[in-house]
């Protein structure tokens, strides 16, 4: 009986120590920090350093966990560390569809535009992936100038392509890697514009690191920043 009593003490134990692990500060040190970091990158929530300093992305990842999880974060304690956590692959399908925020479920290489253009072949296939969900589908490069310019091979590759975005709006952007010689490297396809909606197969913007606008031949901010998520370099 005083066994049982010890080992249920020690349980109660280990429950509060994981509940006050959650009202970390920023830049909290400590092992109760390292064991929620482990855990959080054993689900796939975590994809920093685990250094057992609580950090904003520590942060982020724990409230990812607790929204999949469907409860508060001050509830989580005793979910995170019990069979019944769900991974984040588990719901990765979440991603497929609306506007993407989220992690990533693949990236690719930051390569400049300028070695991409040497590459890339004016009607070769190329498979582009989703960053969020993984789908993958088939575009066809249409040209190479200031930036890449690709067509959905079939009217699926076209269906899947759209799915990526959740607005209506030409100017959604969403990170992609596209296979180049066997390297992901990272991308930002913009949404068709809607003059070309109801064309069966449009053409898209393909921008790659260091990609110009075809108005301005200048930079475009929102790409470059998407291309940079695409590479798991986002801020």
């Amino acid at each position: 009986m005083l066994i049982a009593l010890a080992v249920l003490l020690l349980l109660s134990v280990s429950r509060s120590a994981s509940a006050a692990s959650f009202r970390f500060q920023i830049g909290d040190c400590s092992d109760d920090v390292m064991r929620v970091e482990l855990r959080l990158s054993d689900l796939g929530y975590l994809s920093g350093v685990v250094n057992g300093r609580w950090e904003q992305s520590d942060s982020d990842a724990l409230a990812v966990f607790a929204d999949t999880n469907q409860v508060a974060i001050d509830q989580a304690a005793d979910l995170l560390f019990s069979v019944d956590a769900k991974p984040a692959s588990a719901v990765s399908s979440v991603f497929a569809s609306g506007p993407q925020q989220g992690f990533l479920v693949t990236y690719g290489t930051l390569m400049p535009w300028d070695e991409v253009q040497t590459k890339l072949e004016v009607g070769k296939s190329y498979i582009v992936t989703s960053c969020y969900s993984g789908i993958a589908l088939h575009m066809v490069c249409v040209s190479v100038d200031s930036h890449a310019k690709m067509q959905p091979e079939l009217d699926w590759d076209n269906a899947t392509l759209r799915g990526f975005f959740g607005a209506a709006s030409s100017s959604e952007k969403q990170p992609v890697v596209i296979t180049v010689d066997g390297i992901l490297i990272a991308a930002s396809v913009q949404q068709a514009a809607p003059s070309m909606e109801n064309q069966p197969l449009p053409e898209y913007a393909m921008y790659f690191y260091g990609c110009l606008t075809g108005v301005n031949e200048i930079p475009d901010a929102e790409h470059e920043a998407i291309v940079k998520i695409a590479a798991n370099q986002g801020s």
